[in-house]
């Protein structure tokens, strides 16, 4: 799978403050058998021929997860597909507040960073899409900022709804975050 390494970026702490945390590749055994989605599940279904899954760690702990794709595969990719991303503790207790802050947005960072720098597409074409749950449309509307497209077709039984960025809409997004937390660190490995 196409990677652009690993970083280290900025969180706040509610008890410590502005602390650092990593974003990297997840291996097998890190997926975690409590969290409200099957990990384990998804790893084994996983093509890391154009799919990974990376995470978000601060103090040796897991924090968030999240699964991309590039596609079409094989061939140029055209856009990123992120297909799960759950951040922990909420997973656990939808009431519990996160200790640290942010978790998805730096996740999708990540993704992001990885389609300007795999996809060519034209402007006014998508860049990133994910399709989400209910209870996340407005995560995913309001916060990230991400056009809201709609229901999109899902199994039975299961409301889903899809959103896009554009090329701009994601620098757009990427500056916001950087402007916020402060720019990524490249980590060696």
């Amino acid at each position: 799978m196409t990677s652009i390494g690993s970083y280290q970026v900025k969180i706040q702490d509610r008890s410590a403050g502005e602390q650092v945390a990593l974003i990297l590749a997840a291996k097998e055994d890190d997926m975690p058998r409590d969290w409200s989605f099957s990990w384990s599940s998804l790893w084994k279904n996983t093509d890391f021929e154009c799919q990974n899954i990376v995470k978000l760690v601060y103090t040796d702990r897991m924090w968030g997860l999240v699964r991309y794709g590039l596609y079409p595969y094989p061939g140029s990719p055209k856009y990123l597909e992120i297909e799960q991303l759950e951040a922990y503790p909420t997973s656990q207790d939808e009431s519990a507040d996160r200790p640290i802050a942010p978790i998805g947005k730096w996740l999708i960072w990540y993704c992001i960073e990885i389609a300007l720098t795999y996809c060519i597409v034209p402007e006014n074409k998508p860049l990133v899409v994910l399709v989400s749950l209910e209870s996340a449309v407005s995560y995913y509307r309001d916060v990230i900022m991400m056009e809201y497209l709609g229901p999109a077709p899902g199994p039975p039984g299961e409301d889903l709804y899809a959103f896009r960025f554009s090329p701009t809409a994601a620098r757009s997004f990427c500056e916001r975050q950087e402007n916020q937390y402060g720019v990524p660190t490249l980590v060696n490995q």
